[in-house]
Formats: C-alpha cells, sequence, structure tokens
C-alpha cells in the first residue's frame, strides 16, 4: 500500500464520505415520499384532462385539499364502510387535508390559519371526478372567503390511470 509522503494516510477512493451522502439522499427521499403520502386521499379518483407540462409542477408550500362527495351507490365497499361508520349521509362533502377529514362548514378554519401564515397560500383541489360541479364551486367559495385566491386543480393526463397515480403514491 502506497502512502501519502507529507501523512500517513493512505492514497486512493475514501469511501466513508460516500457513504455518508448515499445516506443522507436516502433519508431524504423516505421523507419526501410519506409528505406525499400524507397529502394524497386515495379515495379521491381524479379526471382526466389534456394540458401542459407546466401544470404537473408544484409549488413547495402548496396545500392539497382532497374532496368527495357520499354516492349511495358506492362501488368501494371499503369507502361505503368508513361514509356509514362515520354517520355521513348521501350528497355531503368530505373534505380532507393532510389525512384530516373537514367538513364544508369547518374548512375556514386551516385555510385562514394559512393564510395567516402567507397571503399568497397556493393550493390545489383535488377534486373526485364523480362530484357534482356545485359542490366543487362551493370548495373555492369557501376557499375565496378565506382569503385563499391562488387555486389550482389537480387533474390526470390521458392515458394515465388512477391505479396507477395509486401505486406510485404507495411506492
Amino acid at each position: 500500500m502506497k502512502f501519502n509522503q507529507k501523512t500517513t494516510e493512505p492514497l486512493g477512493f475514501q469511501l466513508t464520505p460516500m457513504l455518508d451522502v448515499v445516506f443522507i439522499l436516502l433519508i431524504f427521499f423516505v421523507v419526501t415520499q410519506k409528505f406525499i403520502l400524507n397529502e394524497q386521499d386515495l379515495d379521491v379518483e381524479v379526471p382526466t384532462a389534456a394540458g401542459d407540462e407546466k401544470d404537473a409542477t408544484r409549488a413547495i408550500d402548496e396545500v392539497i385539499i382532497n374532496a368527495r362527495e357520499v354516492l349511495a351507490d358506492e362501488p368501494d365497499s371499503e369507502i361505503r364502510a368508513r361514509d356509514k361508520a362515520a354517520n355521513r349521509k348521501v350528497g355531503e362533502l368530505v373534505i380532507t387535508i393532510n389525512r384530516q377529514d373537514y367538513t364544508l362548514e369547518q374548512l375556514d378554519v386551516p385555510l385562514r390559519n394559512l393564510v395567516n401564515i402567507n397571503e399568497k397560500q397556493p393550493v390545489c383541489i383535488r377534486a373526485d371526478k364523480d362530484m357534482r360541479w356545485e359542490k366543487v364551486v362551493q370548495v373555492v367559495e369557501r376557499c375565496t372567503s378565506a382569503g385563499v385566491y391562488n387555486v389550482r386543480f389537480k387533474k390526470v393526463k390521458p392515458g394515465e390511470s388512477q391505479a396507477d397515480i395509486a401505486k406510485a403514491a404507495k411506492g
């Protein structure tokens, strides 16, 4: 083994700093994935629409509002059971922010708290494709009454299935 003339350290590739960087990147990706899972309510099936690639970009501090309507003929038995356990009525709006459920009337409080921190707070509404447009408008009205004007809607690109998105979100 050759040694440097001025020190007693061996010449060559240092493995320890590279391992440190790899572990830090691994931790970063695990934490980032956890944030993505918390923001999406997988019960919400987003509608399909064409659009620009810039639509896919997301602000760092953007808040995701998941909205769905309780359906009488809900095909998913798990969602039906949860709605029944929570005593939700048909036509009722279920709004989820960071895995916390809110009614339309309760939505003002978290939105006003966000606007107090950042008056240009970006919000993305993930409305279920089976929701009536009237309910989507009610969510937008609550956002504007709370002072949130930077609102966009989440959509799925044509050819991209909801199952693919759920699979990617679960990792």
